[in-house]
């Protein structure tokens, strides 16, 4: 007995067992769905899975012509048909890790201090063998450190536009000043220069804020403290 599957064009699977007769179907089968024949495929299937025993079956022509001849008077027997419903995916299982060693810790903390430690600016290198050590496979760590780092780069971003706001509210206040003085008739000349120093500043700020925001890969240090 050979086991057949067959896919009809109405997208129906079905199999069965069956004995061929000289390689091919000792007859006729169809779709238990829309009742298409599926002798044909059924044939192909058949020279697919025995073409060296078709080859033995053939020679003895003249004893198995008898037995064809009966079959063809016979009525067709209905083979039984089992439809075959389509495999489902099988959930993939997460990854387990060995048993924590001495000085090991829990994956969930050992991501906290991974995150801690991208934010004080430590390398990617460093973090990644961190996490190896915390039972983390290479690519694990490696994913894990790549979003952290783009964590990272949004905090900065972030503190980058601060500053830009910051400065660009430093950078008027010598003007202002200049308003104020010109409309009192005078100009202190020391606290106008002391506006001054303070619109500097205020350009500084901008100017960093600028960079934080365009390259914040290129900021070391902790975050915190930018």
């Amino acid at each position: 007995m050979i086991p057949i599957k067959i896919q009809c064009g109405c997208g129906q699977r079905y199999a069965f067992d069956v004995e061929p007769v000289d390689g091919h179907m000792p007859c006729a089968v169809a779709c238990p769905v829309c009742g298409v024949d599926g002798t044909a495929a059924a044939n192909a299937a058949i020279a697919q899975s025995m073409p060296k025993r078709v080859t033995v079956a053939a020679a003895p022509a003249v004893a198995a012509a008898p037995a064809v001849a009966v079959l063809s008077r016979s009525p067709a027997p209905s083979l039984p048909v089992r439809q075959v419903a389509p495999a489902a995916s099988a959930p993939i299982a997460a990854p387990r890790r060995a048993a924590p060693l001495p000085g090991q810790i829990d994956p969930t903390q050992a991501e906290h201090e991974a995150r801690a430690k991208i934010l004080w600016g430590d390398p990617p290198e460093a973090v990644v063998k961190f996490l190896m050590i915390q039972r983390f496979s290479y690519e694990e760590a490696s994913s894990l450190v790549r979003a952290l780092f783009q964590e990272r780069a949004v905090t900065i971003r972030r503190n980058g536009i601060k500053k830009v706001v910051i400065g660009i509210g430093l950078m008027c206040v010598p003007v202002v000043a200049l308003i104020i003085f010109t409309s009192m008739g005078f100009l202190p000349l020391k606290l106008f220069g002391a506006t001054l120093v303070v619109g500097v500043w205020g350009a500084w700020m901008v100017l960093k804020g600028a960079i934080m925001f365009l390259a914040p890969k290129s900021e070391p240090g902790d975050v915190s403290e930018q």
